[in-house]
Formats: C-alpha cells, structure tokens, sequence
C-alpha cells in the first residue's frame, strides 16, 4: 500500500485533484454569494424566497468557501492534513443526502450532487493517504505555525480578492446570465422529452387551510397526444407555468367539484390557455351539473380584460374568438355510476360519481392510455364505484386526511379562541376519506401505486409524514407518496415502471 501511495506520480496526481475539488467548491461559494438563488436552485435543488437568501449566503455560502480555501491550502501546501476540514464537512453532507433518500418519498433531483459530493470525498481522501505514505506525512506541523504562515494568508488574500472581484462585476455577469438563461428557459422543457405513455403531474396538492409547501389542488395528465388538467385550485395556473406544462395545448379542463379551493384559479387558467397559444376557440371545460353557472361567471368577470388584451396584442396573441371556456356538462352515468367522456387515440376518460355531500354532483376521473392508468379521485368519502374504478390502476391519486391531527388543531383552538378554524378542522372530517380509509382502498382495489395529495392538515415538514399517514403503511404495502407541488410521475406505455421527477425546485 505505502508503495502505490507513496508513489510520486500517485502524491502529485492527487494533489492536482485536491486543487481541482478545492477550486471548483470555492467557485460555488463565490457564486453563491453574488447569486446565491442560481445555485440553490440549479445545483442544490432548493427553493427559497427572500427571507432564505441570507440564509444561503451566510451558511451554505460559508460551507463552500471555508472547504473550497481549505482543499485549496492543503493540496498546494505541505500542510495536506487541511483537507481532513472539507473532506469531513462533504462526508457529511453526504451521510445527509443517503438519509433523505431514506427517509424522503422523491430524492431524485439530487441524485446528480449526491455522485459529485462523493467523488469530492473520495478524491480528498486519496489525496490524504498519498501524504499519509510520503516523506513530508511524517512531518508533524503545528496548527499555529500554519496559520501564520505566508501561504494560509496568500490563499486567504486570494480568495478576499475574487470575491471583491465578482461583486464588482455583478452587473456584467447577471447580464450574460439573463441572456442565457432566457434561450434556456424558452428552448428546453422536460415535458417535450417525456417517451410516450401516461404522465401525470402534480401542480397543486393543497387544501383550503394556507400551507406553504402547496398551492390549490391542480393535476395536469398527459396521455399520449392528449392533455388534460384536473381542477384549477388557486395558485395552481402560476405552478403550472413553472412545471412548463403546455398550457397551450390543453384538450379539456375536467372539474371534479364547485368548492372554491378547486376552482378558484379557473378564470386565469382558461386566459393562460388562451393567449399562450393565441387559441381561436376558447378551451373546453367539462364538470357535473352545475358547469354552465361556474364557467359562465368566470368567463363573465374576465370579460373586461379579454377586451383589453385584444386590443392591445390582437390576433397575434389573444384572436377575440378564443377567450374564456366553452362549458360541457358530464352527465348519463349509467348503472355502475361512471360515463366515458373522452375516447380518441387510444386515449380514454372516465368520469364517475363520488361522495362529497353536500358538494353534489362530486366526480372523480380515470385515465387509460398504452396500458397503463390512473386514477384521480377529486374529494371523497370511502366510496364503492371509486374502488371499482381503480381496480389494478398504476396509480391512485387520492385526497386524504388525518382526524388526530385535526383534532389536535381543534382542542387548540379552544384553548386560543378561535372557533371558526376549529369548526373548519372538526367539519372536514366528515367529507374527506382518512389516510387508513385511502390505503384499504388501495389495497382492496391491487392498485401498485398510492399518491396522497390535498394534504389536510397542512404537514410543513417531512418528519410529520408518519404521524399523518398513520397505520396507513401498515393496510398498504405498495409505495405511498405524500404529495408536494411540482411532482411529475412517468408511466411509458406497455411497462410496469413509474418514474418520478421534480418539476419545482
């Protein structure tokens, strides 16, 4: 072993490689300072606001220029012990990611950092050992005699420099990445590169009660040449554009319900669809009874400004013709309470009735395309021709809610006085199906595939996910997914596979 390590060609090629690992972990925390929402977004895969942004400087912007200066200063210095400092910080960034992806139901947008952290560590530790073999491994330097040394303040002065640096030239460089961040944005979307088969994206997954993880309840399914999206919940039209779903090239919006969080977004959904494709005929809007008054009065309150934007962008962009939605009832449900509403290129829609009282007519919708399929199951109680329509489905979406969890909110509210939200969090209960009502669903009905979303109550952190789901694991063995906004779900056709991806970041 000392003979490979110590080998000099095997020292200085490690060495090289520490600078590398060190120059590149210095340049994202260069990066992460003057721009620090790029990085988070397109090599960390986190999100933030405002409020996080001095978060991310200070702390993850800390992290890469402290293991960046430190791989740096070991690997061109005698003192290569320094590199314990970064490879200890990355393995632990490592042993967190291998956590999440235990723990977390959809790790796959850092799959990509995950392999690059742990070549960093490797590289380090190779570097480490070649020293640990060499002549000067058996120096001993004192950690005094290394930070006043020349090179520990070159290198301290170097980094002060590039960062004055880079700050000085924000301008020139937000500029060259407005530019090419637009043809990016306007030239790729992950969408155009799904294989043919049965898609189905998640835009919103939240309920009436505020959540900052999720919007208004909102699914986009692609079958085939066919697209369609499931209620319009608010905020769920701003996701969509985000997730670059084709908003354009919608065939029908398919309404479950007239509740508010299911509809809310549906006049600025059908003005998107519109003018996005300069449609001349307005989109089609299919729901139970009750889908002439809905559609009608959005189409009569974005009147106004269907005028306004004719007259400003006229055909090119907003034809006259094509504003609003055009209103189709579903109704003829036969015997077993279902009716084929869409059956063209092998593509087939089922709307069927299910138990949302006094939500009434309330319909869920099938999907079947290439041998896979579907369900989404819009607001239920345990239902029986929900159950018959998801026999042996890919995929069940269903809403789901935890009655402890709401009573916990409800005995709060006592406590605080606020009688409305606890009323709210004890009348939902009487609506909604519970996460071990969902499961045995599931489970009677051979689906392989579970996905809970209208998540009731808000559940703001990962840890909750087994208190809500309850016994729910225990009645269905197959995977179940606690749903988040920007979750898009792969079937290709004639397979068994379901593949997941992140289109939020």
């Amino acid at each position: 072993m000392k003979k490979f390590f110590g080998n000099q060609i095997t020292i200085k090629v490690t060495q090289v490689l520490s600078a590398v690992v060190g120059f590149i972990l210095l340049l994202l925390g260069i990066a992460m300072q003057i721009m620090p929402e790029v990085v988070s977004t397109m090599f960390l895969s986190l999100s933030t606001g405002g409020a996080g942004i001095n978060s991310l400087r200070a702390d993850i912007g800390a992290l890469f220029l402290g293991s960046g200066a430190f791989a740096l200063i070991g690997a061109l210095s005698r003192n290569r012990w320094v590199l314990v400092v970064p490879m200890s910080f990355i393995g632990l960034v490592v042993m967190g990611r291998l956590v999440s992806m235990g723990l977390d139901p959809f790790p796959t947008a850092t799959i990509g950092s995950l392999v690059l952290e742990i070549v960093f560590v490797l590289i380090l530790g190779f570097s480490l050992l070649t020293h640990h073999f060499s002549d000067q491994g058996q120096e001993r330097a004192g950690v005094l005699g290394f930070i006043s040394s020349r090179g520990f303040h070159l290198s301290l002065g170097a980094v002060a420099l590039v960062l004055v640096l880079s700050f000085t030239l924000r301008p020139q460089i937000s500029e060259q990445l407005w530019a090419g961040g637009v043809v990016d944005r306007m030239s790729q979307s992950p969408i155009e590169d799904l294989p043919d088969g049965l898609h189905v994206g998640l835009a919103g997954t939240g309920a009436p009660m505020p959540d900052s993880q999720r919007v208004g309840i909102s699914t986009f399914v692609i079958a085939g040449e066919h697209k369609f999206i499931v209620d319009s919940g608010p905020g769920s039209t701003l996701n969509l554009e985000l997730m670059q779903y084709p908003l354009e090239e919608t065939s029908a919006v398919l309404i479950t319900h007239y509740h508010s969080d299911h509809i809310g977004d549906l006049g600025e959904l059908m003005l998107k669809i519109w003018t996005y494709g300069a449609r001349s005929e307005p989109v089609v809007v299919m729901g139970p009874e009750g889908i002439d008054t809905v559609v009608g009065g959005f189409n009569q309150a974005f009147s106004l400004d269907a005028k306004y934007r004719y007259a400003h962008h006229g055909d090119t962009v907003a034809p006259a013709s094509g504003a609003g939605g055009v209103p189709v009832l579903i109704d003829g449900f036969g015997s077993d309470e279902s009716v084929v509403i869409f059956d063209q290129d092998g593509v087939k829609v089922t709307a069927f009735l299910v138990s949302h009282s006094p939500a009434d007519p309330a319909v869920g919708y099938r999907f079947d395309y290439g041998g896979r399929s579907v369900v989404v199951s819009g607001d239920t109680l345990p239902d029986e021709t929900l159950m018959d329509q998801s026999q042996g489905v890919d995929m069940l979406i269903h809403d789901a809610l935890n009655p402890d969890m709401l009573n916990v909110m409800t005995r709060a509210s006592e406590t605080t006085g606020q009688v409305v939200a606890g009323a709210v969090a004890s009348d939902i209960q009487t609506y909604h199906a519970f996460t071990e009502e969902t499961a045995r669903i599931a489970w009677d009905a051979g689906v392989k595939h579970l996905v809970i979303h209208q998540i009731l109550p808000p559940i703001p952190m990962s840890i909750l996910h087994p208190v809500f789901l309850g016994d729910a694991p225990k009645i269905f063995d197959g995977p179940i997914t606690v749903s988040y906004d920007g979750m898009l779900f792969s079937m290709p056709r004639d397979s068994q596979a379901i593949e997941g991806q992140w289109l939020l970041k």
